[in-house]
């Protein structure tokens, strides 16, 4: 069964807190989404802003020019899944190396623009994929119906992995999302744009039984 994990995308505390308490509400796992301004035009709350959590699972998700710094604070909130952004212009083997080394799970998210077999000499690091609905760095974009054909060939690519999708889910396409066969699937503005996101979260779950 494909599992919802809310996606968030905030540049100030106050919004992460607001959001995280949502997130207990609805599920035990969640992805935050970490940029820094230099990836793309624009910048989220960062990690050293936040706490470490115990009690939910969180995903970090990079969308940052240089891995190194980030990948490293990343590890101490002993995260569920560390994801890097492929496109941010370094080899990620020995991010992802580093990641595998601490004991955590390594990802790698891609954009629609870049080819899956990009990510062919990194395939035996990847824990999980994320394959991004619209290029990343900023909410409510529109899907790309390409990450149809790739959910198929990261499946064939990287039989060991979770695989995830990430952005342009709206009413109008979630049933079809949700029941594609990705393990995971992060969504934002469907959710935390509700005037009830648990109503629109139980409505969301029943496409996925």
């Amino acid at each position: 069964m494909t599992k919802i994990v809310p996606a968030v995308l905030v540049n100030n505390k106050e919004d992460y807190i607001s959001r995280l308490n949502v997130i207990r509400q609805l599920t035990n796992r969640f992805q935050l989404d970490v940029i820094d301004g230099e990836y793309v035009d624009n910048k989220t709350i960062q990690l050293e802003d936040i706490s470490k959590l115990n009690e939910i699972k969180i995903d970090i998700h990079l969308m940052v020019k240089a891995p190194k710094t980030f990948v490293e604070k990343a590890i101490s909130f002993n995260p569920n899944n560390i994801i890097i952004q492929f496109e941010c212009g370094e080899d990620l083997t020995p991010h992802l190396e580093r990641i595998k080394k601490s004991g955590l799970s390594a990802g790698v998210a891609i954009n629609p623009e870049t080819k899956l077999s990009k990510i062919k000499p990194l395939k035996h690091l990847v824990d999980h994929l994320l394959i991004m609905g619209y290029s990343a760095g900023f909410a409510g974009q529109k899907l790309d119906p390409i990450v149809f054909e790739r959910l198929g060939e990261a499946r064939e690519l990287l039989p060991h992995a979770e695989i995830g999708l990430d952005g342009g889910v709206n009413e109008g396409n979630a049933k079809k999302i949700l029941q594609a066969g990705f393990d995971v699937v992060n969504i934002n503005t469907l959710i935390f744009g509700s005037e009830d996101p648990l109503s629109s979260y139980m409505k969301l779950l029943e496409y996925t039984l």
